[in-house]
């Protein structure tokens, strides 16, 4: 070959690697000082034409998030801005080197309702949060909802412990139908603002052998109280609701419980607790749920620092749980926590560990605050 035909050919390569250099630079720009002043002005528009990929992306950044809801998206062009890719789209990470995005995959499986991201931690969120598109960025609409779903997303796993049951023993709960209803009323709660996580029975039964215990008579879930919206029973007690009020215990103050069943299930209980602090020389160190006996007396069960932040699977639904699920376990139900214990021989306000009396309501303040309805 000719120097000549080896200088064309050379010059021809060059050409080639220069125009590819340029396209890769249009579409992810170097995060040179001139690009973060440049990039710094722009609206949120603007960055998502820039950005737009050849895949449908979820964004999951909460910072960048909270920027497009206000409005101002200024991008210093260093920081990486976290996404979402569905796993069915198999597309390779590292085409994205270059490119404004830190890349996440999830799985969106059609029998679950959430979505699975494959980090560490391994995190779920609900499916149900709504959204709207700009080109192929599918980007979550009401972002504080986004942001709790987010907070509350690290995943932890039940035991699946073998329980041997009497096979005799009658069941008042299927395991995939009580949970499916357990999940019909979280979206209630999560529509009116809650984030309710499990608690008491529903929470062992989880932990101990991933499921619903099948002799219990309710389910349990619970609010904290700066969280609960008292708008709810209102909403449900005026029919604007697929549950039913079957019967409201305590004041909002510091013992209010809840007990809701389904509109065509009435044998199906589930009691919602508000949370409390406990607050102990000004200082908090506990928190506590209440319960009232038809006689007046007034129980109280303490918990350690509760910290229901993280997530879990019951029956392909999302669940809001303890991120120390093991202490929750061992304070409320002793070391033999891991011990079935047969519903119609535990009393509600006697065999926990952490229950105790903390006084009685009157006739009068039982008539506002024992009521069946």
């Amino acid at each position: 070959m000719t120097t000549n035909k080896i200088f064309v050919l050379f010059l021809v390569f060059a050409f080639i690697f220069q125009a590819m250099l340029l396209i890769l630079t249009y579409k992810y720009p170097r995060r040179t000082a001139q690009t973060r002043k440049l990039l710094e002005n722009v609206t949120c528009n603007d960055l998502l034409d820039e950005w737009d990929t050849d895949t449908p992306v979820l964004l999951i950044d909460l910072d960048f998030l909270e920027k497009l809801n206000q409005e101002e998206c200024k991008w210093n062009g260093t920081a990486k801005i976290k996404i979402g890719i569905d796993v069915t789209y198999e597309v390779d990470k590292s085409i994205f080197n270059y490119s404004p995005f830190e890349v996440v995959f999830y799985s969106n499986n059609g029998s679950k309702d959430f979505l699975e991201f494959h980090e560490e931690p391994r995190r779920i969120i609900p499916k149900n949060f709504e959204r709207r598109w700009v080109g192929n960025f599918e980007i979550p609409t009401n972002t504080q909802r986004f942001a709790e779903f987010w907070k509350r997303s690290k995943y932890v796993e039940c035991l699946g412990l073998e329980m041997n049951r009497n096979k005799s023993e009658k069941a008042y709960q299927n395991g995939p139908y009580s949970a499916t209803k357990l999940a019909e009323l979280r979206d209630e709660l999560i529509d009116i603002g809650m984030y309710p996580f499990l608690n008491g029975g529903t929470f062992l039964g989880w932990y101990r052998e991933c499921t619903v215990i099948p002799h219990t008579y309710d389910m349990d879930l619970a609010v904290f109280k700066e969280n609960y919206n008292p708008e709810y029973a209102e909403k449900v007690l005026n029919g604007e609701s697929d549950f039913v009020l079957r019967r409201k215990f305590g004041m909002l103050e510091d013992s209010l419980e809840l007990t809701l069943y389904p509109y065509w299930d009435q044998g199906l209980l589930i009691d919602l607790f508000v949370m409390y602090d406990g607050v102990e020389n000004g200082t908090l160190t506990h928190h506590y749920v209440s319960g009232v006996n038809s006689d007046g007396t007034k129980y109280r069960y303490t918990y350690p620092m509760y910290d229901p932040w993280c997530a879990a699977v019951l029956h392909d639904h999302i669940f809001w749980v303890s991120c120390s699920p093991m202490k929750q376990v061992k304070h409320e139900y002793g070391p033999l926590w891991y011990l079935d214990h047969p519903t119609d021989r535990y009393g509600w306000n006697s065999s926990g560990k952490n229950v105790k009396i903390v006084g009685k309501f009157s006739k009068e303040e039982m008539e506002k605050y024992y009521l069946y309805y």
